[in-house]
């Protein structure tokens, strides 16, 4: 008897080595290497030259690159990734940036997500435009760096057309609603940073003055204890009572973002706490009750018994643009994080140009890139508002093939397609609610029962237009997360009823010239029933039927069918060739039916009982 227990143990001890290297490499498959975590604030033994509290060995790299949508794609998927490195075991997050910024609720999103990630580490790294809603975005991480030439700042809110083209700055009541929630997020990015690093180092007024146009600053600093910020108007005036409030303004701006510029030296607007005086944006934008923010507990508190004790540096803003930062301001505003080196007793910004200088500057071991995937591609495709009109035309279309020759099928599945392609997109990343995408339903089935069981139009049919029309308008808005008298809110309903209206017309045009011309189109002419009617004659009147709809026609008639009936096909009633639809079920050829119903549009009709009546227009009968 063969000897089979060699064999056996050194298949156990191989399937057991299998096991050991998988549970192995387990930790490694769920994401980074795993082994000791990351210096915490205030921990020793770190990297020489790394800060204690911004050591990381597992560092996640999460691009935003290009505009942030408004239909949420970009804020939805930069939560995942977020929720992604954090499940990974990433000790610090950095946050590739290169947009121009773009709608205001979901760059608001975005920087929530950051200040709420489990993973606290988080890097705004500039590389190589964070304009608008970026700045916001890369003031929201704990820190920030740069690349060179890089630029950050002007996020003014202002107003875009449903074709995505400026129209210029918000202003009045709109002007009230948006500014506020930036001014306390830029506000409260500041005191963030500020706690975090046990100082005012981040200056409130600085930050204030990305959002506004109307800003003018002075930066200053302390002749004992070296703290530099920036001060307003009425602070200049109490620190230099004999220095005149000019010179040139450091920082340049972009006043074609198209707010109204302050003209210098105007009425300034009321003195408000926490926001710099002479600024009428900021003043409005500090009486919202919901994002009041007070003055800074760690900002000095400045009177006339200061005069003397602080250097003016100059002038940052002149109260015409809002404020952009190039590398060098970056540096000399105390906002960048970038390691520094002396060139000719000057100090000058060290760029952050690639992964390799980002494990450098945080002493990482391992890199890991987080890109926004092919499927939020297609959904951000799918989302666009020329696509969606498009798939529209295709829905109506393709519902109007089927439900006009039942039984097909293809052109049921492409309008399926389509309504799934519509319907989908928006609901996953929540533009559409469960209420807007049963009210499509809803006004579905309603136009169903118009078509296939009530003869003519009436409530049914109206309602179900109502419900359909204005759900698919519906999906177009991000429920809840935009003000509906705000310029965006009516930008995107404006943007979805603009495309339903175009949608419509296409489709209106398709549809009349696809009933027209059914029988010669290609492809769609195979769909053409031919079925021969039952007697010789029906070809011949058939060949000299009138087209319309035969007027002289009344409930009650009857008649018989020619073709089948799934709804719609051609009957005879007395001496004419119709077109019908049947109310309810499917006839076959040669069937008796009575007409129900006679309108503009329609005939409608049913079976009816062999009779007399009936055998007398049957193609071909004799009279009895």
């Amino acid at each position: 008897m063969p000897n089979t227990r060699r064999p056996l143990n050194r298949l156990a001890r191989v399937v057991g080595g299998l096991i050991a290297l998988m549970l192995a490499m387990l930790p490694a498959a769920a994401g980074f290497p795993q082994g000791e975590k990351a210096a915490q604030p205030g921990a020793a033994g770190v990297g020489p030259g790394v800060s204690a509290i911004r050591q990381a060995k597992n560092v996640a790299i999460i691009t935003i690159h290009g505009d942030i949508d408004p239909r949420r794609v970009m804020a939805v998927s930069v939560q995942r990734r977020i929720k992604q490195a954090a499940d990974a075991g990433a000790d610090a997050i950095v946050f590739d940036i290169h947009t121009n910024g773009g709608e205001v609720s979901s760059v608001l999103e975005i920087c929530e997500a950051i200040k709420a990630s489990p993973v606290q580490n988080t890097i705004g790294w500039v590389n190589t435009r964070a304009i608008s809603g970026g700045a916001l975005i890369a003031l929201a991480c704990r820190e920030l760096v740069t690349n060179d030439p890089g630029v950050i700042g002007d996020a003014m809110p202002v107003m875009i057309d449903p074709s995505g083209n400026f129209r210029g700055g918000v202003q009045g009541d709109a002007l009230r609603k948006i500014l506020p929630p930036l001014v306390a997020s830029l506000i409260d990015s500041a005191r963030r940073y500020n706690r975090t690093f046990g100082g005012y180092i981040r200056d409130e007024y600085l930050l204030q003055a990305i959002v506004a146009n109307d800003v003018e600053l002075w930066w200053v600093k302390n002749k004992e204890t070296g703290q530099e910020m920036a001060i307003d108007r009425a602070e200049f005036a109490m620190l230099f009572p004999d220095q005149a409030p000019s010179g040139p303004a450091r920082l340049a701006g972009g006043a074609s973002q198209g707010m109204t510029p302050r003209t210098p030296g105007s009425s300034p607007g009321s003195a408000t706490e926490g926001v710099p005086q002479g600024s009428e944006q900021l003043a409005e934008a500090a009486k919202s009750t919901s994002h009041q923010m007070g003055a800074s507990p760690d900002r000095p508190k400045l009177s006339a018994a200061d005069a003397g004790k602080w250097e003016n540096l100059g002038r940052i803003t002149d109260g015409t643009v809002a404020a952009i930062f190039n590398p060098d301001d970056l540096l000399y505003f105390n906002l960048a994080a970038n390691p520094t080196t002396s060139k000719g007793g000057r100090e000058e910004l060290v760029p952050i140009r690639t992964e390799g200088d980002i494990k450098k500057f945080l002493g990482a071991d391992n890199i890991i890139r987080y890109d926004i995937t092919w499927s939020e591609k297609m959904v951000e495709f799918l989302n666009n508002p020329w696509v969606r009109g498009i798939l529209i035309v295709l829905f109506l279309v393709s519902l109007f093939i089927e439900m006009s020759h039942p039984g097909v099928i293809l052109p049921g599945i492409v309008a399926l397609m389509s309504l799934i392609a519509l319907l989908a997109p928006p609901f996953i990343i929540g533009m559409a609610h469960w209420w807007e995408i049963a009210a499509i339903f809803a006004g579905l089935i309603l136009l169903g029962i118009e078509a296939f069981v009530v003869p003519g139009f009436g409530v049914t049919g109206f309602l179900g237009i109502v419900l359909l029309f204005g759900g698919l308008v519906a999906t177009f808005v991000p429920g809840g997360n935009v003000f509906p008298d705000t310029p965006q809110g009516k930008s995107d309903m404006l943007k979805g009823l603009t495309t339903l209206v175009l949608a419509l017309f296409t489709a209106g045009a398709a549809i009349w010239g696809i009933a027209r011309h059914f029988g010669s189109l290609p492809m769609l002419n195979r769909l053409v029933l031919k079925n021969t009617p039952p007697d010789e004659g029906a070809d011949e009147m058939i060949a000299a039927m009138d087209m319309g709809l035969g007027h002289d026609l009344r409930p009650g008639d009857t008649g018989v069918t020619l073709t089948p009936m799934r709804p719609a096909g051609r009957v005879q009633v007395k001496d004419r060739v119709v077109d019908a639809v049947a109310d309810l079920g499917f006839l076959d050829a040669g069937m008796p039916i009575r007409v129900t119903s006679v309108t503009g549009m329609r005939i409608g009709i049913e079976a009816a009982p062999p009779g007399p009546a009936s055998q007398a227009t049957r193609p071909g009968g004799a009279e009895a």
